[in-house]
């Protein structure tokens, strides 16, 4: 996912932060520090209203990453592989190297976070009652509230919620098409997402400007909704159109050894943005013009194109394995508007972001 960085690898799994928590994060300690735990707990000083704030929030953290990650070692027990998982505010996508799951299993796997959710509510309620410990007994007296909401919420049938994949699970195994039951379940995502956002409008009419939260989160999953069905239609069209029929054999490519100024010259003339390197027919990296940055004028005489090109290891490619679908996802993956097409590491030819989208326009704009 774009605007995301790694932090850690747990369980084979590669865990990644989206820029919005970090926003997300900041809102949250500072709401609890200087609002929800004073009006609780009176009393204390600043400086530990602002220590347990973090610190709740950090927990709630964990607890989402632990929501996903159960998602995700069900996904493994039943032998998905999961790439990574993005955490972003309030959630997490799970990166798959298929979406072409059995409705039983995304049915397990999309139950499985909200129980765990309510398990680690338990926990955290028993902690809350036990103890005597003011500043705990604060802490998880939020998070088990937060854990049981986070879990209701998710089990809402609402799709992308897991209570909407759960019905989607449902959909496909009724109508035996995930097209529609996609279709269906996403519809109930942005009713969901619409009824939210008008409770939020609702709370700051009537003086709570806590409905920012509610129209933030609603507006967010109706958008998310609309688009997770256009991705089942994407598919739906691509999986129908053969890879190798949209492979050009005339492209743009350089010798490693090229200067990039000759890469600039290129570029003025065809405006493309990324450059195939190989040797013979040798496949050896991707020139990304937007990765390169603003690289001194003065030097492009000097530099190599191998010193400033994706080398071959680190580039998706394609194979006669491929289908169109998964050419366009290896392409967002890396946010390149080519990939090339290797048969036994020899390139083959490239496919170009352009000629997927053209076959989807000819098929969904046209019906050709």
């Amino acid at each position: 996912m774009r605007g995301a960085r790694k932090i850690f690898r747990v369980f084979g799994i590669d865990i990644k932060l989206h820029y919005s928590w970090w926003f997300v994060f900041a809102l949250l300690a500072y709401a609890l520090s200087t609002s929800f735990f004073p009006h609780f707990y009176p009393d204390l000083s600043s400086k530990t209203y602002w220590i347990m704030g973090v610190a709740a929030t950090l927990l709630l953290f964990v607890s989402v990453l632990l929501h996903e990650l159960t998602h995700s070692l069900v996904a493994k027990m039943k032998k998905i592989n999961v790439e990574s998982i993005t955490l972003f505010f309030f959630g997490g996508v799970a990166e798959l190297p298929t979406e072409d799951l059995k409705a039983w299993t995304e049915f397990w796997m999309a139950l499985s976070g909200p129980v765990f959710s309510l398990v680690l509510a338990g926990v955290f309620y028993l902690i809350h009652t036990l103890n005597s410990n003011i500043y705990l007994t604060a802490i998880t007296f939020y998070l088990y509230q937060l854990n049981f909401i986070l879990a209701i919420f998710n089990l809402l049938p609402g799709y992308p919620l897991d209570g909407g994949r759960v019905f989607r699970a449902l959909l496909t195994m009724y109508y035996k098409d995930i097209k529609k039951a996609t279709w269906v379940a996403s519809k109930g995502g942005k009713f969901v997402g619409g009824a939210l956002a008008f409770l939020g409008l609702l709370g700051i009419v009537t003086g709570s400007w806590n409905g920012l939260w509610f129209i933030f989160l609603g507006g967010f999953l109706y958008f998310i909704a609309g688009m997770s069905y256009d991705q089942v239609v994407i598919k739906d069209v691509l999986m129908k159109v053969p890879l190798l029929k949209l492979v050009d054999k005339k492209y743009s490519h350089f010798s490693p050894e090229v200067t990039f100024d000759k890469v600039i010259e290129r570029f003025k003339k065809t405006g493309e943005e990324n450059f195939i390197v190989k040797k013979g027919q040798k496949f050896l990296g991707i020139i990304d013009l937007r990765r390169i940055g603003r690289l001194d004028k003065r030097v492009w005489s000097r530099v190599i194109v191998r010193s400033v090109m994706i080398s071959a290891g680190k580039t998706n490619v394609l194979t006669e394995k491929d289908n169109s679908y998964s050419a366009l996802r290896k392409m967002t993956q890396q946010n390149l508007k080519m990939l090339p097409l290797l048969r036994k590491d020899r390139i083959v030819g490239v496919v170009y972001n352009k000629s997927l989208s053209h076959q989807l326009v000819m098929k969904l704009k046209y019906g050709i």
